[in-house]
Parts: C-alpha cells; structure tokens; sequence
C-alpha cells in the first residue's frame, strides 16, 4: 500500500498533465503521473505546431512562471515565426513548426528524470471520495492510489468517439484507447458534463505532392525564441520551410454535392465544434460566396515523410476526402497517410470551478485542459501549469495562485471560462484581452517572473539573471534619454540616407527612437549598452517608447480597477437575502460564488444594477 500513496495524482500526460506534474513535483510534492500510454507524452494528435495569435504569448508566461513548454518548443523546432510583425506590437507571437516525434521525446525524457515523479501506466476508472473529497483513485485493474489533491487532464480522452462519414465508433485520437469510468465518477458525483467535438486533417506524404505549384512559407530570420533561458538559436537556413495551397472550384463542387455523406452534417455529430477552427465542409457553407480558401502545408517530424494539411479538417468518409485531396494544386497524385476525422468527447461546465481550477463539487480534485472546454495545447499547458502550483499550495494551506485578467493571458483565459464559460471549444484570441497592450509577446519576464520565483518554480540563479537583465535595460534607456544627436551627426546622416528618419534639430536618442520608421538596431551602434541586449529587450524598448503614454493610461485603468478586485465577498453570503437582485444574476451568483465585486461584475448575466444591489448589501451587513 505504501508505494501506492501520493500527495498528487495526475491523470493523462498530455501538455495539461505534463505542466501539472512537472509543476508539483518541481514544489517537492510526490507525484504519480498516469496515462494510458508510457511512450506518449505531451503528443501531438492535431496541430505539430506551439504558439500561434495570443496562443504564443502563453508559451511565453508558462516560461515566464517557470514550465516546461517553451524550453520543449525551441527544442524541438523544425520552423519559427514572429506573427503579426506589420501590425501592432499588442499582436505580435510565435509560432513554432514542431518535429512532434522529438517534442514528445522531449517531454518523456524530462518527466522520466524528474526527480519526486512516477509516471504509471494505468487506466483510471473512479474516484475514491469521502465526505465530499477526493482521496484517490481506483483503475481498471482494481488497484486503489491515495493523494492529498489529484489533477484531471483528460484532454479529448473522456469517453471519445471517431466520425468519420457514417463511422461512429468509441477510441481516443489516432484510434487509440478511451475511458468511460471518469465520466461516470463526475457524473456520480454532481458534475455537469457537457459534450464538445474537434476535428484533425489528413496527413499526407510530401514525396506524393509536386511541390512546384505550392508556394513557399518560409519562417522568421531573427533569433527568436519562446524560453527566455535559450541560447541558441534555430537560425533561417537549419529551418524547415512550410506551403501553401488553394482550394479549388472543384474542391468546393465535391463539398456542397457530397454534404450529406458528411458526419457533421449528417446528423452523426452530436457535440459543439471550434468555431475558430472549423471543418472544411462547414468553411463551405459559412463562407458560401468564396471560391477558395487557404491551406498550409506543415511538415510533421524530421523522421516522417508527411505533411500535416492545415484547414483541411473534416468528417467526409474516405472516398471523399480523397475527391477533395485530389482537386488541390499539386495533389494529383496525392499519398494519404492517415486519414482525417471528428472525435467527440465529454468536457465539464468550467463554471463549476473555483479560480484555483479546483472543483466545488469535489474538494481537492483539479481540473486542467480540455475537459475545462479548451482548445489548443497551449491553453492546456498553462491551466496544467497553475493547477499544480495551486494543488500544492492548496495542500500547503497557501493562498492560491490566481493571475488577473491585466496581468496575464492566462488569466484572461481562466477567468473568462469560470465567469462566463463556454459553450464551444475556447480559444485564447487577442480579442478577449481588454488590456492586451499590456499582454505583450516581450513583457512576459516582467509580468510574471516574480510569481515564479514566489512560488517556488524560477530558480535563484533565473531570478539573478532575469534581474541583471532588467538593470541593463534600464542603463540602455537612460542612454537614449541622455546622448543627443545633432543634424550632422553620423547616426542623423545614416538615418536620412537609409530614409528611417530626417532630423532638423536635436534630439535625444529615445526621441529619435519614439519615430515609426526608425529601426533600434541602427541606434545599437551609437548607443553602447544597447549592444548588450537580447532582441526580445530591444523590441520591449521599442514599444515602450512608442506607446508610452496609451501603456501609462492603460496601467491607471488597471489601478483603478484594482479597488473592484480588492472589495471581498464573502463566500458565506446568502445572495437570497440581497434585495432587488434580478433572477438571472441570482442564479449566476450563486453557482459561480465570486471572490470579489470585480469577478462578480464579469459574470455573464449580472448587470451594473445588480452590483449596485450587492455593493448596498455588503455595505450594510459586513461594513465592506
């Protein structure tokens, strides 16, 4: 019995369970990691990419707080690419083409040699609760496991179906296996379960393609990178190149004559697809005026000869994928490898949890990734990241870890899920942030840094460097504010000739820099402490000397704001006692249970009158 005693259990190996695991593990916990398979760790069934609009900037704030992700994704890059470059800096991420097959290695073998982490691979089947608490699991095989707190990442795994045309048959991604029993023990217990559906392309292989009536998709020639401890970097010629193609009048033809043979519109798919990521079929009737659509061609590993066919998602049977395939430019004679399909699967109503990503229905048992209504490994990886942290915290008698919406997309994310949730697969889009020019790609370190180093996961020496960093910022700054250069200097005249910039007067550095067509990397060799930083620095420089005063006006917003978040509501209040609160508001405020004015003010449902209501209410009986 002794070796079956944890203080955490983690269920599934996905980037949710691997970030949860690595996390708690990291804090001095005992961990056992179970997944249905010993070789597939943090797989990628979908997408081989990391990052991606907003997605990327996650990345950068697991790094920031101290996971793994972004360490395995420059790793294990076959391409990367800074995003959006020509639009706002509020825009800019990364994406990473990833060799799947390394990125998965990668991951095994750090789990593997994380010291206080046992993976086991086991099903699990139940729940071991008492008194409205989980104390552990049972398996398959009727094996029982103890842990102070467990952690579910189930990812597309609960009780998942395969469609494809007018198949319909129970396995996880890639025919693998799936498991019924955990969503019998939510379901036994009080939890709402909700039924969502994702899809994934064919993949095919790259010799069967001629490649000459493709276009080129190369990557980013900058030293980029999403781990802030990375050193070298995946330099333009080492990349891989990516393609892009256009469907056809003929691919659209075979779509619209063929729509009822499809498992999405035949009535076979039951659960709420990604809206952000649709089938192809359904790109067909959503945007019926377009002719064609864009889609790329992704290569999957270095050791694979196939590529990943990126928004070419669908549930067409075989035969027709194949029509559709055929009908591209350079797909004549087109090799399938595996073919594509739905998958749906059980999810739990996110607004069951609390902030920490604790169930209130069932107290010490997190949830992480999918089964919260996500989409995306990235989204998983940084709910996986925070359940650790705040399962050990939990067990600790600590003050969980919760990140607010002006500090961090992942806290964005979370509370968006908690107070609104979802009702289709969620996908992190810059979109959802209010303040996402203070959420940038190169502000992460100084967002979140020191959240890591709280609580345990950024080393001493990180937390030294990072603050070395940040001094030689600041020194490199205070130059550009203090070196003026006249008309005739020779950084004025290069600018002129390179047509960056025309200077009539003089000007201190930081002010040549504030103009939109001046690149920082001419100023490098005029000013010297700029030589000494990374380009990730140089580009926070950049932006905010540019956008000073709209970054300043923004952080007021937050402070005032600040007061919202501040002003507690007790968790024993009796919202029925509360006069004039509409029904709706009522219901909401109840099932969420808010922590403060501020969450309960982005509830879905409840309108200013109602605060209004609750702020009387609390003043009168608790002086608040």
């Amino acid at each position: 019995m002794k070796g079956n005693i944890f203080d955490i259990i983690v269920i599934g190996a996905g980037h949710a369970g691997v970030e949860a695991a690595l996390s708690s593990a990291r804090l001095g916990k005992k961990v056992g990691l179970f997944n249905i398979y010993e070789d597939k760790i943090a797989a990628m069934p979908c997408n081989p990419s990391i990052g991606g609009p907003a997605k990327g900037i996650v990345v950068r704030e697991i790094d920031a707080l101290g996971g793994e992700m972004g360490k395995a994704a420059d790793k294990t890059a076959l391409q990367i690419k800074l995003l959006n470059s020509s639009r706002g800096p509020g825009v800019w991420a990364l994406r990473a083409q990833s060799d799947k097959i390394e990125y998965s290695k990668y991951m095994q073998k750090i789990v593997k040699l994380q010291a206080n982490l046992e993976l086991i691979t086991k099903i699990v089947a139940d729940f071991i609760i008492k008194d409205k608490q989980i104390i552990g699991v049972k398996t398959e095989d009727g094996e029982d496991f103890f842990a102070q707190a467990v952690i579910l990442t189930t990812g597309t795994y609960l009780k998942s179906q395969i469609l494809r045309g007018k198949e319909n048959y129970q396995a996880g991604p890639n025919d693998e296996q799936t498991t019924s029993g955990i969503s019998r023990a939510l379901k036994k217990n009080g939890v709402e379960l909700m039924r969502f559906k994702t899809g994934t392309p064919p993949r095919v292989k790259k010799s069967s393609i001629d490649l000459s009536k493709l276009m080129i998709e190369p990557g980013t020639d900058l030293p980029l990178s999403f781990s802030s401890s990375t050193k070298n970097y995946l330099k333009i010629n080492d990349q891989e190149v990516c393609y892009l193609v256009h469907s056809t009048k003929e691919t659209k033809k075979i779509i619209e004559e063929n729509l009822q043979h499809s498992a999405m519109y035949s009535g076979e798919v039951r659960g709420a697809g990604p809206r952000y990521c649709p089938s192809f079929e359904d790109k067909i009737v959503r945007f019926a005026d377009k002719d064609k659509h864009q889609i790329f061609l992704e290569p999957e590993s270095k050791e694979l000869d196939t590529f990943y066919v990126q928004g070419f998602s669908t549930s067409m049977p075989i035969e027709i994928q194949d029509k559709m395939l055929k009908s591209l430019p350079g797909f004549e004679n087109v090799v399938v490898d595996k073919w594509a399909y739905a998958i749906e699967y059980d999810c739990l109503d996110p607004m069951q949890l609390n902030l920490s990503l604790e169930l209130k229905q069932i107290k010490n048992l997190f949830t992480a990734g999918q089964i919260n209504g996500t989409s995306g490994y990235e989204e998983a990886a940084g709910q996986g990241l925070i359940a650790g942290i705040n399962a050990v915290r939990k067990i600790n008698n600590e003050e969980p870890l919760i990140l607010r919406r002006d500090e961090a997309y992942i806290g964005v994310m979370i509370d968006d899920l908690i107070n609104k949730g979802t009702i289709e697969p969620y996908r992190l889009l810059t979109s959802r942030a209010e303040r996402r020019m203070l959420l940038r790609n190169d502000n992460a370190e100084q967002r979140l840094k020191e959240y890591g180093y709280k609580v345990g996961l950024v080393s001493q020496k990180d937390w030294d460097s990072f603050l070395g960093n940040e001094k030689e910022k600041a020194i490199a700054v205070e130059e550009l504010k203090t070196n003026r250069f006249g008309p005739k200097t020779d950084l004025a005249i290069e600018l002129s000739r390179t047509n960056q910039a025309h200077l009539v007067n003089g000007l201190s550095g930081y002010e040549i820099l504030k103009q939109p067509g001046v690149n920082i990397q001419t100023l490098v060799k005029y000013i010297s402490e700029l030589s000494k930083l990374s380009l990730n620095s140089l580009q926070s420089i950049v932006i905010e000397c540019r956008f000073e005063g709209y970054v300043t006006k923004e952080k007021q917003t937050v402070e005032r704001l600040k007061k919202l978040e501040s002003k507690q509501i007790p968790l024993d209040i009796n919202y029925d006692l509360v006069e004039n609160l509409a029904i709706e508001a009522k219901q909401k405020l109840k099932k969420i249970r808010p922590l403060s004015i501020g969450q309960a003010s982005r509830i879905s449902g409840v309108n200013p009158a109602d605060i209004q209501m609750l702020l009387f209410y609390l003043k009168k009986h608790y002086n608040k």
